[in-house]
């Protein structure tokens, strides 16, 4: 370092490589705590117009760039809560219930929580759709999928696994409260009407319900809720 050279350490500017000469007063001065400005880590006193005025607008751009991130991981969340919906209902679509279903698989395994799973069948649907149309079929998914969401508790979970058929599942809840209550959201089903066009008709579901045991995965789950409701189906068919 140069002979007169000023270095800048926190507020305080000290003299290198040359001996204090003067008054006493002088000394003080030269001691004296330097207040300056630093911009992105430059002191101000460094700074030309140009640097300046390059820098301010180098830090505006930057916020204009942080806010149009949020706004894009805003989007992104956005589309991620899309891609989990079923198009026609306002459930989990079949790739967001497996999700589910492997998270509360995971509180099993670790925590011996309890939890049970539903599968719901909607009785007639072909024939709904041949006798009626397809948007007289979706009307009468649509008031499935409400009756259900409606007489569930916000810790459970409910999807359509494609076509006629729905997943229900209940946390906290072992083999004998989820048949309770998939007894009574077929209760509650059979006495909703769908109010269509050419005239109104009612509605019914098939239903299996099981405990989840520690161990098993989701697809073993899922089949053996799907064998459970597919023995009552077959069950009603025959009588």
């Amino acid at each position: 370092m140069k002979v007169g050279d000023v270095r800048t350490t926190g507020r305080t500017a000290h003299i290198a490589g040359k001996k204090a000469v003067g008054s006493s007063q002088e000394a003080s001065t030269a001691a004296s705590p330097v207040d300056q400005i630093v911009l992105m880590g430059i002191p101000s006193a460094e700074l030309t117009p140009k640097v300046r005025t390059a820098l301010m607008t180098l830090m505006a751009e930057v916020q204009e760039l942080r806010a149009e991130l949020r706004g894009v991981r805003e989007r992104v969340s956005d589309l991620e809560e899309l891609a989990d919906r079923d198009p026609l209902l306002d459930i989990f679509n079949r790739r967001a219930f497996v999700r589910e279903l492997d998270r509360v698989l995971a509180m099993i395994d670790r925590h011996g929580v309890s939890a049970s799973l539903i599968f719901i069948d909607l009785n007639d649907l072909k024939k709904i759709n041949d006798g009626k149309g397809h948007a007289a079929g979706d009307a009468a998914l649509a008031l499935v999928a409400e009756v259900i969401t409606t007489n569930i508790r916000q810790t459970d979970a409910v999807g359509r696994l494609g076509g006629d058929e729905f997943g229900v599942l209940l946390l906290q809840s072992d083999q004998t409260q989820a048949i309770r209550k998939a007894q009574n959201l077929s209760d509650v089903l059979s006495g909703k009407i769908v109010n269509w066009r050419d005239g109104a008709f009612g509605i019914s579901i098939s239903w299996g319900a099981i405990e989840i045991v520690k161990g098993v995965s989701a697809e073993q789950a899922m089949e053996h809720a799907d064998s459970a409701m597919y023995e009552a189906k077959r069950s009603r068919n025959s009588t």
